[in-house]
């Protein structure tokens, strides 16, 4: 099974480097007249603070900038994958999910290929973050870790492992299959299991699963939504919950007490999402304004701001408090998704069996 785990730990510790070059701002002058005449862009974003954000601060730079109309949906990965296929025909014209989906969505033509050359901002795009050949423009890494409430528990738990300790019965929460990270639970039990690393653990998939399913003795209950798992961890009932930092770690600046678990035995997990142009797309230059707006420096730097997640733009590199909130880079592991997106119906089937 082929392993990249090494060039791509490498582009993550160049996060802690001093940034490179930038290039040209987004700009209309590029825009043509045909594809401000085209007035609607139709675009499907990821769900809660990650889709907020781009609607809240790019759409209206953007709908400035270009007179063209958003037409806005929320979705997750499996859903949009499911999307592409049922509206191939008529597909939108941009839609934000991670590479959970890109490499299959790829490799079965559903997707069209990015050009950088109509993209200036693409130039400072980390290459981590430049997915399956251009692709996928990644514009956040979405961090997976063990969230836990700081009234119910003083310190952070250490290990995945810890999920699975009798102390921890009734105490638990994970996310449902139908998640990324939910799948990525499956991995990580097979780390667990195995005792092997990640990027030889996840291709046992038998093993994570039969690990997995250990927990239900631990009475672990999964959650169906961000607001039940945001709403888990601030009441602490249950007070452990995997989940991602993106849609949490804004609701800790606030306040809640709510804390990370930033240095884990097995590692946090880690995962980029991209925007992706279907491959029947109609708009494509304001698909192409749209990316460039999405990777420019100024809206980069509110990936670390206000989502206190670890940016695309390599001249944006992460802030005081989101190292905080997310500990040493290097402790993040990424996951072979060609393998587990190809292999996603029987993972599915093995933990419906399971949780179902």
């Amino acid at each position: 099974m082929p392993d990249n785990s090494m060039k791509r730990w490498i582009s993550r510790r160049d996060f802690l480097k001093a940034a490179g070059i930038g290039v040209a701002a987004a700009g209309a002058p590029w825009v043509t007249t045909r594809a401000r005449a085209a007035g609607t862009i139709n675009v499907v974003l990821n769900q809660g603070l990650l889709a907020k954000l781009w609607i809240d601060e790019l759409h209206p730079a953007f709908q400035k900038e270009t007179g063209a109309t958003i037409n806005v949906q929320q979705s997750v990965t499996a859903n949009m994958l499911g999307m592409l296929r049922t509206q191939r025909d008529n597909p939108p014209d941009l839609m934000q999910f991670s590479e959970a989906g890109v490499f299959l969505a790829a490799e079965d033509g559903l997707l069209r290929a990015h050009n950088p050359k109509n993209i200036p901002n693409w130039a400072s795009l980390r290459p981590a973050f430049q997915l399956a050949s251009n692709y996928s423009a990644g514009v956040i890494d979405a961090v997976n870790t063990i969230y836990y409430n700081t009234n119910q528990q003083k310190t952070a738990p250490k290990s995945w492992a810890e999920m699975w300790a009798a102390p921890n019965k009734n105490r638990i929460a994970i996310p449902p299959i139908g998640w990324n990270n939910g799948v990525r639970m499956v991995t990580t039990a097979a780390q667990i299991a195995t005792g092997k690393p990640m990027k030889e653990a996840q291709y046992d998939l038998d093993a994570g699963m039969k690990q997995l399913a250990k927990l239900k003795e631990q009475g672990v209950v999964v959650y169906t939504g961000a607001p039940q798992a945001i709403q888990m961890l601030q009441s602490g009932t249950p007070p452990l919950v995997p989940f991602y930092g993106l849609f949490i770690n804004p609701v800790v600046d606030q306040g809640a007490p709510i804390a990370p678990a930033t240095n884990l035995a097995e590692g946090k997990q880690g995962e980029i999402v991209g925007l992706n142009m279907p491959a029947k797309a109609k708009n494509i230059e304001l698909v192409e304004q749209y990316v460039n707006m999405s990777l420019s420096k100024s809206f980069q730097a509110k990936i670390d701001s206000v989502l206190r997640s670890l940016a695309a733009n390599k001249d944006v590199n992460p802030s005081a408090r989101t190292l905080e909130l997310l500990g040493p880079v290097e402790n993040i592991t990424y996951a072979d998704w060609k393998f587990l997106a190809k292999n996603r119906p029987k993972i599915t089937d093995m933990w419906n069996g399971v949780f179902g």
